[in-house]
């Protein structure tokens, strides 16, 4: 008889797990999911993932596993810790005082000893630029010296695959050798659509008496300074959706039209929309990471101020579901044109997501497996329209 033309039964293990949503996008493209291992060492993160998707095996800290005897999976997918990365951070890199920096060589040694089939990597932009990129390429080369892989990599920015996020991240790709169809990209950037089809609906007027209230010292400032530039500048703040980074120092502060500044676990409160007079609620701020919102079954078993924060620290499902539906038909996961990559509005098989229908072009750099996109500057040294 004939092989199956569609996706396999997919077995997945994560490390730094976060919100699961590996496992989210692999649901979003159809796939049944062999759920073998989550960790994380939040035990938050722990409360939401057994809420919403339970695996086999929990572990509470992957220093501490025995890799040789963890399960062994098709997928691995791990966001390391960015911390010590970060351009927002200390950017002690490997030398992080907690530890952070060396657990990558922990995700490594999983590699070394499980040697899946294909696996994801991803952290912050930052990673390229620190220490003259001293650890990106330690990274690249520790990978590169398994043998067993191909490996890839490249930055991809959450704004340029269908979710108005400026988020840039590095995402490092392995396939394994002997399995390896060598047909796997890096996906192309699509439109951006309009941040207004991820906002709830607007309700009455907004003028500039709704503010953060006074005990939020710097958002209150950084809000009242935003918009007074913007106003200086000829904008129409509370009729224009710009979105301000309201809990940054005054240095940092930045906004954006029409797209929303990166979310980050610091910024679990949310970003101030102007022509809401309000901040982002929870809902909106997982419609901005593609994730799957309350209202689609998603669960919340945690406090707001921790459910932020896992939203601002967690992969973007979009940019995941773009890289699977390309890895995993490479990986032999797959047939070959079995996943539809819903995000990719130009391919007439492709189906956007309704809400996320295309509002403006987003940057057309060409991207490739072997390159790195510019990662840009240092940040901002005062207020700018971003």
């Amino acid at each position: 008889m004939p092989a199956a033309k569609g996706p396999k039964v997919v077995s997945l293990a994560t490390d730094c797990s976060g919100m699961e949503t590996p496992l989210m996008a692999l649901r979003n493209l159809g796939i049944e999911v062999n759920h073998l291992f989550s960790c994380d060492v939040n035990k938050f993160v722990k409360e939401t993932i057994m809420a919403n998707f339970p695996p086999k095996v929990w572990y509470d800290d992957l220093t501490t596993r025995d890799n040789s005897k963890a399960k062994k999976a098709d997928l691995y997918v791990a966001g390391f810790p960015c911390q010590p990365f970060s351009s927002a951070g200390l950017q002690q890199g490997f030398g992080d005082k907690k530890g952070r920096g060396t657990v990558f060589f922990k995700v490594r040694e999983y590699i070394e000893e499980a040697q899946p089939r294909v696996f994801v990597l991803e952290n912050v932009s930052g990673l390229v630029r620190i220490q003259g990129g001293k650890y990106f390429k330690d990274i690249l080369e520790s990978l590169e010296e398994l043998g067993t892989y191909n490996i890839h990599h490249c930055m991809l920015n959450t704004k340029e695959h269908g979710v108005p996020q400026n988020r840039r991240r590095i995402y490092f790709v392995g396939i394994k050798k002997t399995i390896d169809r060598k047909t796997f990209e890096f996906p192309e950037p699509v439109k951006m659509p309009s941040i207004e089809k991820f906002l709830d609906r607007k309700k009455g007027k907004v003028d500039d008496t709704m503010l953060p209230p006074e005990s939020q010292t710097t958002a209150r400032a950084n809000v009242i300074k935003a918009i007074k530039m913007l106003q200086e500048q000829g904008h129409d703040p509370f009729n224009e959706p710009w979105i301000i980074d309201c809990d940054s120092s005054e240095a940092r502060m930045k906004f954006m039209k029409d797209c929303t500044p990166c979310l980050t676990c610091s910024r679990g409160g949310g970003h101030w929309v102007t022509n809401r007079g309000r901040r982002m609620n929870k809902t909106e701020m997982m419609r901005l990471q593609a994730m799957t919102t309350p209202a689609e079954g998603f669960k919340v078993a945690v406090s707001e101020y921790q459910l932020g924060r896992q939203v601002g620290n967690a992969m973007s499902v979009n940019i995941l579901e773009r890289l699977f539906a390309r890895l995993l038909p490479a990986a032999r996961l797959a047939e070959p044109g079995s996943l539809v990559d819903r995000w990719d509005t130009e391919a007439p098989a492709a189906e956007a997501p309704a809400a996320k229908a295309p509002a403006a072009e987003a940057p057309t750099r060409k991207r490739t497996s072997s390159s790195v996109a510019q990662a840009g500057g240092s940040a901002p040294k005062r207020a700018r329209a971003a």
